[in-house]
């Protein structure tokens, strides 16, 4: 791909998906600092990465598949990230819930705190759920079957109400 087309994929890629990219890297890493390291690093192998881009998969499964290959390299990398995921969730998230978050708030937070707790795997797939992504594009993004995303979505719901209920 030449570079002019490039560089306009790639702004096209940051102004419509940069959220999604964003709250996937978040779904990883609680710890703000890391978050936005990940964020970058993803942002640098989408750029890397376009100009192999053939349009061979739709552009959201490429760049969801982008974001989470750097994301597990980031943390194969990152020993601090390993500790904090040894530890549990850190204190210093407990620390920022002001006491005056509406309930709602509150509720999410806790919601990120225990997506925190399951295990990688199992983070990446609530994570694509949590973009309101369909079956089929989950099971593309992962490479598994459409009927074993919804057996594993079934178990990591009912795994992450039991911790959101006993945290």
């Amino acid at each position: 791909m030449e570079n002019t087309n490039r560089e306009l994929l790639f702004k096209e890629i940051v102004t419509h998906h940069k959220d999604k990219v964003y709250r996937i890297c978040h779904a990883y890493l609680y710890e703000r600092d890391l978050v936005d390291d990940l964020y970058q690093d993803v942002l640098i192998n989408i750029w890397n990465g376009l100009k192999n881009f053939k349009g061979n998969a739709q552009l959201t499964t490429w760049l969801y598949r982008v974001t989470l290959n750097t994301t597990i390299t980031f943390n194969k990398k990152n020993k601090k990230h390993q500790q904090i995921i040894r530890r549990g969730v850190p204190e210093s998230i407990a620390e920022t819930i002001d006491t005056n978050t509406t309930e709602q708030e509150h509720k999410i937070s806790k919601l990120m705190q225990c997506i925190q707790l399951l295990k990688k795997e199992e983070r990446i797939i609530i994570s694509l759920v949590l973009e309101e992504l369909s079956y089929k594009e989950i099971a593309d993004i992962l490479g598994i079957e459409i009927s074993n995303v919804g057996v594993r979505i079934n178990r990591i719901k009912k795994k992450l109400l039991k911790i959101y209920n006993n945290e």
